[in-house]
């Protein structure tokens, strides 16, 4: 995401941009999801090859072979293929995640009062950065990690300053 493609506020700045560079096939969520869509799936081919279920059986034995197979492999590959078309943006007050296979979808975060960055190295001096909060964007597998994070780290501070209120010095009276 270049700086000309972000939508930013009056005196708003761009930090830093980028995408993966390395797009991670499975991540740690896929350790439970993975194998309880094998699950899933081994259990609807069994039933729909052993029992042959007919009308609305079958039916819900297909959705749950569906769901079998996304979770076990579909959901991985869709995000791989969706990690392909990432950008990212770092500003002065926002962290910007814009993605998405078919239609890509912005999603931005405040600086102002979010956790410390948290990096989780990856292989080939990559990493992924999160913030351990939910609905706030996470960063996959870009380059230079470390440098990203310290960058994140000051802006949350600098953000989280220019958002308090000033306090009030004893007068001298």
């Amino acid at each position: 995401m270049s700086a000309g493609e972000i939508d930013l506020s009056p005196g708003e700045r761009v930090l830093w941009a980028g995408e993966p560079v390395q797009r991670p096939l499975y991540v740690a969520a896929d350790g439970v999801t993975a194998p309880a869509g094998l699950v899933l799936t081994a259990a609807a081919l069994w039933f729909l090859l052993v029992k042959a279920p007919s009308g609305a059986a079958m039916a819900a034995a297909v959705v749950v072979l569906v769901i079998g197979l996304y979770g076990a492999v579909g959901r991985s590959v869709v995000r791989y293929l969706a990690l392909g078309r990432t950008t990212y943006a770092l500003t002065d007050s926002r962290i910007i995640a814009r993605s998405g296979l078919f239609r890509q979808k912005e999603r931005a975060s405040e600086l102002a009062g979010l956790p410390a960055p948290v990096l989780k190295p990856g292989p080939s001096r990559t990493g992924t950065i999160s913030f351990g909060g939910p609905g706030t964007v996470t960063l996959m597998g870009i380059g230079e990690p470390k440098r990203v994070r310290d960058l994140l780290t000051k802006a949350i501070d600098e953000a989280t300053a220019r958002q308090a209120p000033p306090e009030s010095g004893s007068s001298a009276a």
